[in-house]
């Protein structure tokens, strides 16, 4: 896998960046994710996964990747944070953001490290019009959050009937995308690089 794009185009990057990670193949995703962790981790950062799943399915499949998950949640610097799944308290989108931020990063040093949204519900046309519109903020103010973060969509869920729409809003929020698929469909790059139409 040293020869896969998106690996190569994560290895350089340098700090603190907003990533969109699209995929159609969760083992995809999970390279990415890991691979984005592990240089973390190797940097001493403090890495949270955002997952309204069980933390021990996250575990799992962080450690089918190759991150000794318990040494790094033994030294703190590895935890998998479940949101909860109802997104109807979330529309004061700075104020979730702050306070999803304050409590995820309890008792651990930064920089930090973030994989995950906040909108569980992206199969909607009101959950991806809240997840834009939380994307949007969160862009809007990263430079006041000082980390890292990758959003990570499964494209085969996102809401149909707007897809491209949603997707091209995501880009505009996100300062580079990956998009992990097979290696000759797999790409990486600057979002700004949109930025000429």
């Amino acid at each position: 896998m040293g020869e896969y794009h998106p690996i190569k185009f994560l290895d350089r990057l340098e700090g603190n960046n907003h990533i969109l990670l699209l995929y159609d193949n969760q083992e995809y995703a999970d390279l990415i994710i890991a691979r984005y962790f592990l240089n973390g981790l190797e940097k001493e950062e403090s890495c949270i996964f955002f997952t309204a799943d069980k933390p021990e399915i996250i575990e799992k499949r962080l450690s089918a990747q190759g991150i000794d998950v318990d040494y790094y949640k033994k030294k703190n610097s590895l935890r998998i944070y479940r949101i909860e799944m109802s997104d109807a308290n979330k529309l004061d989108t700075r104020g979730t953001l702050k306070s999803l931020r304050k409590e995820a990063t309890r008792g651990m040093k930064p920089p930090y490290r973030f994989v995950g949204r906040t909108i569980t519900d992206i199969e909607s046309k009101q959950g991806m019009q809240l997840g834009l519109a939380l994307e949007r903020t969160g862009h809007e103010h990263f430079g006041e959050f000082d980390n890292s973060q990758m959003c990570y969509y499964d494209i085969s869920r996102i809401e149909k009937s707007r897809r491209d729409e949603w997707i091209s809003g995501l880009l505009k929020s996100h300062h580079q995308v990956i998009y992990a698929s097979e290696q000759d469909k797999a790409v990486a790059f600057e979002t700004f690089l949109l930025d000429e139409e």
